[in-house]
């Protein structure tokens, strides 16, 4: 499901949870932090920046930029492209044809930097390396219930909870 359908269907009872990247607009629905994350850049481990165990913006802002397409999340977009708008150079964004390739075939050039949060960092393919943003602004990661909740959400919540906390994605 697109990420801006998760919340209407919720909504409206067609699932019983969701979970969605960034804060999501929509009514009748309640959001549940579950993880705030770093974001950075996903890139070639030969890449010249990948030495730097951070990167700043502007230095990434010089190499072209791979982002979601708009359609499939338009808040995520957003805050991705927002990161580099004020940066010199002008960046250059471009949005792939696949919308989802697991060996990320166009970040191996050397060329190419996927911003990405920081979970990007734990399913790395081989050859590519994933380095924190410096003063970038935090990814955030959301349960999405029904404003009014049964039984049945209530435990999702308190299941969804317990696991953040276990994973450290959420201060104690």
């Amino acid at each position: 499901m697109a990420t801006p359908e998760i919340s209407p269907a919720v909504a409206d009872g067609r699932i019983d949870a969701g979970i969605t990247r960034g804060e999501q607009p929509g009514r009748g629905v309640r959001r549940f932090l579950l993880r705030r994350a770093r974001i950075g850049v996903q890139l070639a481990q030969h890449h010249p920046l990948a030495e730097h165990p951070e990167i700043e913006i502007a230095d990434a802002a010089a190499y072209p930029l791979r982002l979601p397409d708009r359609a499939a999340n338009p808040v995520i977009h957003d805050q991705l492209s927002a990161l580099f708008r004020d940066t010199r150079p002008h960046p250059r964004f471009h949005t792939p044809a696949v919308s989802f390739d697991m060996s990320q075939r166009d970040l191996r050039d050397g060329v190419t930097l996927a911003p990405a949060g920081e979970a990007a960092a734990t399913a790395q393919p081989a050859g590519l390396t994933w380095r924190p943003l410096r003063g970038a602004p935090s990814l955030t990661i959301h349960l999405v219930l029904p404003r009014e909740q049964s039984p049945l959400h209530r435990r999702i919540r308190a299941v969804a909870k317990t696991l953040a906390h276990e994973l450290h994605w959420l201060p104690d």
